[in-house]
């Protein structure tokens, strides 16, 4: 639910500035429109819809890339929104409206409204295109689709603008269509066919959803090195990536690697990041790694005899093979009928790793000693680790 509220918050500030932008571009293109001459040769008609939709193109993508940047940072970032979104609309424009007007000049008899939506799709996809360059983990098919599908629902819009209003008026309102919904298509596409993503919590109670892929999202307090810029921690702190099909967090002062899932947490000054996934594979012993890998060599008195569970005032020895029934956490119902809800396992030849297994019904829920909270969910196995707090349904446990 806090997932889809985000993503609706983004859909609606990207639609609305990329409104804007094409309103604003063809606001400033509508003096020249008078000056075109009535009737035009094939080559100044592709010429002249190129110039127009090229402004109007770079208004778009300025103004989407200026929702972005104000939707992840909660500021104004105007010189970057007009460097990473200026250029490239006005050329991807440009290209894409000289493209649309030879399709629809060169085939069309000049009444076919159907080519005409067509073209539109045509110059929404190129100016998707490069927007899933610039926003991180969009990529070129999303933002294509996207794109091509918000052309296609502002150009119906346009014409019909364009029948029912007076030329200028109905190029604007045209124009402002086409841009909210590219806007608004952009973030349907990412978050209908992500495969993992962030939602953001701050503790004033905003939320922000972000797109995991290959381009890591960067957590810190230098808003130059940073995506998201969390005050009084290290420049770059934290950063999510997703690796393989894992989702990979890495705490840069720690050096540690956590291999995540869906419902995981982590928490970094002021905001707390849960992490969620569509379709990545169900993690199990065998294929996860261990939920947090230091960097730092285990201690060489580091043994499997260390562990034990303290259950209020019983404290039950953790080695490998020792098995937990329903009398131990009666607050567990088994989902075999062997009455048996937890098992402690192995995890590498020596035994220096020991996990503990959920055979029981119903999700656990962690927090490890750094804080951090995630899920273990049936026939999941956690990584056994000294002062790791697990929550038993009505009863709560701690590794000692």
């Amino acid at each position: 639910m806090k997932r889809n509220l985000s993503a609706l918050k983004k859909a609606l500030q990207f639609g609305i500035s990329g409104a804007v932008g094409g309103f604003v571009g063809n606001l400033i293109t509508e003096p020249f429109m008078q000056r075109l001459p009535g009737s035009e040769s094939f080559f100044d008609s592709v010429l002249s819809t190129g110039r127009w939709f090229g402004l109007v193109g770079g208004g778009i993508a300025t103004a989407i890339m200026f929702g972005y940047y104000y939707y992840i940072k909660g500021k104004p970032q105007i010189k970057q929104a007009l460097k990473n979104g200026g250029l490239f609309g006005l050329i991807a424009g440009a290209i894409s409206g000289a493209i649309a007007e030879g399709i629809y000049s060169g085939i069309g008899d000049g009444n076919n409204e159907l080519l005409r939506v067509i073209c539109w799709g045509i110059a929404g996809s190129l100016l998707g295109l490069g927007l899933g360059q610039r926003i991180p983990n969009l990529g070129a098919l999303r933002g294509t689709g996207g794109g091509g599908v918000g052309g296609v629902l502002g150009g119906c819009l346009f014409i019909l603008f364009a029948y029912n209003l007076s030329g200028t008026a109905g190029r604007l309102a045209g124009c402002a269509a086409i841009g909210f919904w590219i806007g608004i298509m952009l973030v349907v596409a990412e978050t209908l066919f992500n495969k993992a993503w962030l939602v953001i919590s701050y503790d004033t109670g905003a939320n922000r959803t972000l797109t995991l892929g290959s381009e890591p999202i960067t957590f810190g307090s230098d808003e130059n090195l940073s995506i998201i810029c969390i005050p009084n921690v290290s420049p770059v702190a934290m950063r999510f990536q997703l690796e393989a099909g894992q989702i990979v967090c890495e705490n840069l002062d720690s050096g540690a690697v956590s291999y995540l899932r869906s419902g995981d947490q982590k928490k970094i000054g002021n905001c707390t990041i849960t992490v969620g996934n569509s379709d990545l594979p169900a993690a199990t012993s065998a294929q996860v790694p261990p939920s947090i890998i230091s960097q730092k060599a285990a201690p060489a008195s580091f043994t499997s005899s260390q562990f034990s569970l303290k259950l209020g005032s019983r404290v039950i020895p953790l080695t490998s093979g020792t098995q937990l029934f329903t009398s131990d956490i009666p607050s567990l119902t088994a989902a075999a009928s062997n009455g048996l809800v937890a098992i402690v396992t192995s995890r590498s030849r020596n035994e220096l790793s020991l996990g503990l297994t959920n055979l029981c019904d119903r999700t656990w829920w962690v927090t490890d000693i750094q804080g951090d909270i995630k899920m273990v969910e049936p026939e999941s196995t956690l990584t056994l680790a000294l002062g790791t707090q697990i929550e038993f349904g009505e009863i709560d446990g701690e590794i000692v």
